[in-house]
């Protein structure tokens, strides 16, 4: 003869029955498939013919009990690319616009500071720098690998033309 031992079900457990059962329409498809491998999956659709699955329920309402969202927010991959797209091309275009200005600022107090005739010409420094002008034009028409590279090229270019204007003209 066997003795059977029944234990009293806590309350916690017969609260989260009730509440599952109770849910309604809150609930999105969800199939978990064992691959013929016997690797798990979970994916949104039924599972492939050579793997075995159950359908599962999971709860898709938001932390208010509604079954979407409060923040209406859009979390696809798709519209977070886009939106991280959005934000560099706007980072980007305030960088250039701020190096334009600045470039302008500097056009516009050089052209304010400069002597009536060069003092300073020199020309052996007026030959090297030519060479130097020749040589980072070259190398930022040649490309780069990174947006450091290519900021540092312009930045040797830009430096040695204004050189090139100090020694030469």
């Amino acid at each position: 003869m066997t003795a059977t031992s029944t234990r009293p079900v806590p309350p916690s457990r017969l609260i989260g029955v009730l509440l599952a059962l109770t849910a309604g329409p809150a609930w999105a498809e969800l199939y978990k498939c064992r691959q013929p491998d016997g690797s798990l999956s979970y994916q949104q659709t039924a599972c492939a013919a050579q793997a075995e699955g159950d359908r599962l329920q999971v709860d898709i309402r938001g932390p208010n009990g509604r079954e979407s969202a409060s923040s209406g927010a859009d979390y696809s991959v798709a519209a977070q690319a886009e939106r991280l797209r959005t934000e560099r091309e706007a980072r980007e275009r305030a960088h250039l616009q701020a190096r334009r200005e600045a470039e302008v600022r500097a056009r516009a107090l050089k052209a304010a500071a400069k002597p009536d005739r060069n003092t300073d010409f020199d020309s052996a420094k007026c030959a090297r720098h030519r060479g130097e002008v020749a040589k980072w034009r070259q190398k930022t028409k040649g490309g780069y690998r990174t947006r450091d590279e290519k900021d540092y090229n312009d930045s040797k270019l830009a430096h040695h033309e204004a050189l090139v204007e100090r020694y030469c003209e």
